[in-house]
């Protein structure tokens, strides 16, 4: 036990430590970290437009292709961070009505989890069928960004094994 007025050497000795260290980095408080960039991409948030529905929230979705819209996750593990939107990636194609329960709705957390996570498996499989044979190749380049992003690209198989699919599945002999 120490007395009033004498301090131990380990005391004395990690002060001293202490003192060195802000004389030389100026202070011991934590620096900030830097933010991470954003994944943004405007095609891939733009071809939401006339698309289903993919939240289908049960007694709230209209299935309105004219109010579809691209949202984002509201989980901090894709990106969400106050006013910061999660990356493009964690989005999904979502009409009006299941995007304001999404954002704004009464609904516990985990609920709006578990369907915005429902509704991103399938919109990961609507891109792959974009990355594979979308109409443009803006719709295509846009869905593998989101895809590759994800580590989610399907397989793409050379130019022959489609032909060789292709015929197999016309009936001809390859």
């Amino acid at each position: 036990m120490q007395t009033a007025g004498k301090r131990s050497p380990a005391l004395i000795s990690s002060v001293r430590v202490a003192i060195k260290y802000v004389a030389i980095n100026g202070t011991t408080a934590a620096r900030p970290q830097a933010k991470s960039v954003a994944h943004r991409n405007a095609h891939l948030r733009a071809m939401a437009r006339g698309m289903p529905c993919l939240l289908r929230v049960q007694g709230v979705c209209t299935q309105d292709i004219s109010t579809v819209v691209c949202c984002h996750s509201n989980l901090g593990i894709h990106g969400k961070a106050g006013a910061r939107k999660a990356d493009d990636q964690y989005s999904v194609w979502g009409c009006a009505a299941c995007h304001r329960w999404l954002d704004q709705g009464p609904a516990p957390r985990a609920r709006k989890e578990s369907a915005f996570m429902a509704a991103h498996l399938r919109q990961v499989l609507a891109w792959r069928a974009i990355a594979m044979d979308g109409e443009s190749a803006k719709d295509r380049a846009a869905a593998q960004w989101a895809l590759a992003l994800l580590n989610a690209l399907p397989h793409m198989p050379p130019a022959q094994s489609i032909q060789g699919l292709q015929a197999i599945n016309s009936g001809a002999n390859a």
